[in-house]
C-alpha cells in the first residue's frame, strides 16, 4: 500500500497539484471550449439531469470524438493512478466537463457521486480536474474527510428541484476547499461528501471530470450497462488486439 493510497482510504481524497502536464492541460481546454461553443441545450431529452444552462453546465460522454482526450483519461497514466487510489485495475465509468459560468455560475450541493446512480453498486474513484486556477471565489469543490474503511456506504439525499440536484448533508461543517492551480487533480470515492461554491468571478470556472470503477456498474433490474466500463493503459491496448 502507498503512501498516497493510505491517505485516500484514511480521509476520502487526495488533492495533487500539477498532476497534469502543460499539453494534457491544453488538450482539456482545447476540447472543452469547442464544446462551450455548442448551443445550451436548455429543455428537451438532451439536457443534462442537473444542469443549469450557463450557470452550470455539463458536456458529457465526448470523448471518443477526441483522440487526444481518449488517449488521456484511458493511458498508462490514468491506469497508473486510479489502481493506486482504487487498489485494483480500473475501468472508465464516467465522463463529463463542469463549468461554471462568469458572475452567477451556480453553487453544487452537498452530495456523494454515487448517490446519482439510482441503485446498489461498488464504490468508484471521481477523478476531478482543474483546468482554471480554481478559488473559493470561483467555485471550488469542498470536501469532507470520510474514513472509508469506516464508513463505506452511501448516505440519505433529497432531490432539490429548485437547484436540480441532490443534497447528502444537513450539518454545520463548511468542509475543505480543495483550492488549487490549474493542471491539479483532486481524487475523491463515490462515497465522500462535497460540494462546490458559487463562481462570483467574471470569468468561467472549468473543471473536468472522469469516474473510474473496479467493476462494470450495471442496472440490477435489466443488466444493462450504466455509461461506460472500458479498460485503461495496458489492458485497453489488449482488450483492443
Amino acid at each position: 500500500m502507498t503512501e498516497r493510497h493510505a491517505q485516500f482510504r484514511r480521509q476520502g481524497y487526495v488533492t495533487l497539484p500539477g498532476a497534469l502536464d502543460a499539453d494534457e492541460l491544453a488538450t482539456l481546454r482545447r476540447v472543452c471550449d469547442t464544446l462551450l461553443d455548442e448551443p445550451v441545450d436548455d429543455g428537451g431529452s438532451g439536457r443534462h439531469k442537473i444542469g443549469l444552462g450557463e450557470d452550470r453546465r455539463f458536456m458529457a460522454h465526448r470523448h471518443e470524438e477526441f483522440p487526444e482526450l481518449e488517449s488521456l483519461i484511458l493511458g498508462e497514466r490514468m491506469a497508473a493512478l486510479t489502481s493506486e487510489l482504487l487498489g485494483q485495475d480500473a475501468l472508465l465509468f464516467n465522463e463529463q466537463f463542469v463549468v461554471k459560468g462568469a458572475d452567477s455560475g451556480a453553487s453544487f450541493a452537498w452530495h456523494q457521486d454515487g448517490a446519482y446512480v439510482g441503485y446498489d453498486h461498488a464504490p468508484y474513484l471521481t477523478v476531478w480536474m482543474a483546468l482554471d486556477d480554481t478559488t473559493e471565489e470561483n467555485g471550488c469543490v469542498y470536501v469532507l474527510p470520510r474514513n472509508l474503511d469506516a464508513r463505506p456506504d452511501l448516505d440519505p439525499h433529497t432531490w432539490l428541484d429548485d437547484t436540480r440536484e441532490l443534497n447528502g448533508y444537513e450539518g454545520s461543517e463548511s468542509g475543505i476547499p480543495a483550492v488549487c492551480p490549474a493542471g491539479s487533480i483532486v481524487a475523491f470515492s463515490s462515497v465522500t461528501l462535497h460540494r462546490s461554491g458559487a463562481n462570483t468571478t467574471d470569468r468561467r470556472r472549468r473543471a473536468y471530470i472522469c469516474q473510474y470503477s473496479v467493476e462494470p456498474i450495471r442496472d440490477p433490474k435489466t443488466g444493462g450497462l450504466k455509461r461506460f466500463a472500458k479498460p485503461l493503459g495496458r489492458a485497453r491496448v489488449e482488450t483492443a488486439a
